[in-house]
């Protein structure tokens, strides 16, 4: 099989010859031992540092910073021999005002003020309109993260006139920046589909819930105390989502995947009544606009889902579920028995333990645990619990991958 029919044939519940191979994205050092040259790769605190210096520089520099990353991991992807590749358009456009790349939406606030305050700490500033934000990057942890911002400080009001602003900002035609942006789907797109053995891309796109950012606590309290300006936040980004989701869409991606989180360790941010009122309406219209093109919806989610899944399948409609986190309490061999006829599974050995400190014993013996349980029947994707991050080594790594190509071949033949 091509790689494209692999995962074509998994999403469909049918065994394809093995086991397809994906991850959400590959730090350094793994990177960069692949490639044999060093990229910031995406989805990192380094990757997010250098598209605001990027940005600093001026749109040529984030162009080529784009072009530069898009074409490394896919060249990655393809050396390691995965089946899938996901890039988010929006990747390295932070700096916008008030959105990390999963929150990055047509609408919002593109045309800001970057100053470096201090070594790595960036003020992000619309001199326009008076939203700012303060970004602080961390080398040691490559965490690049929004330390405060002008809605967390001047409360419901500030979020009143953000939401103001969203509801009466052009949602086409697409800012530049954006333009920039999509250009790396271009290139995955072209790039694979030219291949007799290309991969099969997806792009991004997800409800822009702002989980990271510093006026969640707000967001979560107006919910109660002034639902519908909630609602109104939620429509007027979903806005902005849809066009950016339907030029992914019309450029020939093969699925979409959004990765914004809504799950902690234990429990989702919000109950299930409170995310069937405020949430899943507005994700419910961009899976049935992927619907409407022929291509599937996989939803990324970190932390303990088990409450939403019945939302999130039978209500919502995903046809995928990233990455069922082991450490957050989700087994996979359970989600597999509840949801496997209706949903394919991506995931999910823990890379924050198993990848990061495990022996290559005890990964093997998880990849097979794993394979035994979830594979069988097709509907499986094997990945990590999240991504391989910097704390994963390129041995380690290897291990893995090996182990899958070994023991993911159909029929699945592993002992209890």
């Amino acid at each position: 099989m091509t790689r494209k029919e692999r995962v074509q044939t998994t999403l469909s519940h049918r065994e394809p010859d093995r086991v397809p191979m994906f991850e959400l994205t590959v730090a350094n050092p793994v990177l960069e031992s692949v490639l044999g040259r060093r990229i910031t790769g995406f989805g990192t605190g380094e990757a997010k540092a250098a598209g605001i210096r990027a940005s600093m520089e001026g749109g040529n520099a984030r162009r080529v910073l784009i072009k530069e990353n898009v074409e490394g991991m896919l060249e990655m992807y393809e050396k390691v021999g995965f089946d899938m590749f996901w890039f988010r358009p929006t990747e390295f456009l932070s700096p916008v005002m008030l959105g990390l790349p999963d929150d990055v939406t047509a609408n919002n606030i593109f045309d800001v003020e970057i100053q470096e305050t201090e070594p790595n700490r960036f003020r992000i500033e619309s001199v326009e309109h008076g939203f700012w934000s303060i970004e602080q990057y961390e080398e040691k942890s490559d965490t690049c993260v929004t330390v405060n911002d002008s809605i967390k400080e001047g409360g419901i009001e500030e979020l009143r006139r953000y939401v103001e602003y969203l509801e009466h900002a052009p949602t086409t035609p697409l800012h530049p920046c954006l333009k920039d942006g999509l250009e790396s789907i271009k290139i995955a797109v072209k790039r694979e589909k030219a291949q007799e053995d290309g991969m099969f891309v997806l792009g991004a796109a997800d409800i822009a819930c702002p989980t990271f950012l510093p006026f969640l606590p707000l967001f979560l309290q107006t919910m109660i105390d002034e639902p519908q300006l909630i609602e109104r936040y939620m429509e007027a980004t979903t806005e902005g989502v849809m066009a950016l989701l339907k030029a992914q869409l019309e450029l020939g991606v093969d699925g979409i995947l959004g990765a914004e989180d809504w799950c902690f360790g234990k429990a989702p941010l919000i109950s299930p009544q409170m995310f069937k009122r405020f949430m899943s309406p507005h994700l419910r219209r961009i899976v049935d606009e992927c619907h409407r093109s022929g291509v599937p919806y996989i939803k990324h989610l970190d932390g303990n889902t088990t409450v939403l899944l019945d939302i999130l399948v039978d209500e919502v409609g995903i046809d995928g579920l990233h990455s069922i986190e082991p450490a957050a309490g989700m087994d996979i061999g359970w989600v597999k028995k509840r949801y496997g006829d209706r949903v394919t599974l991506l995931g999910n050995i823990d890379c924050g333990h198993v990848l990061s400190f495990g022996t290559e014993e005890q990964v093997i013996d998880e990849v097979k645990k794993i394979i035994r349980v979830a594979s069988p029947g097709g509907g499986h994707v094997f990945s990590s619990s999240n991504s391989i991050h910097s704390g994963v080594s390129p041995e380690i790594f290897w291990t893995m991958v090996n182990a899958i190509r070994e023991f993911g071949v159909y029929p699945i033949s592993i002992p209890g």
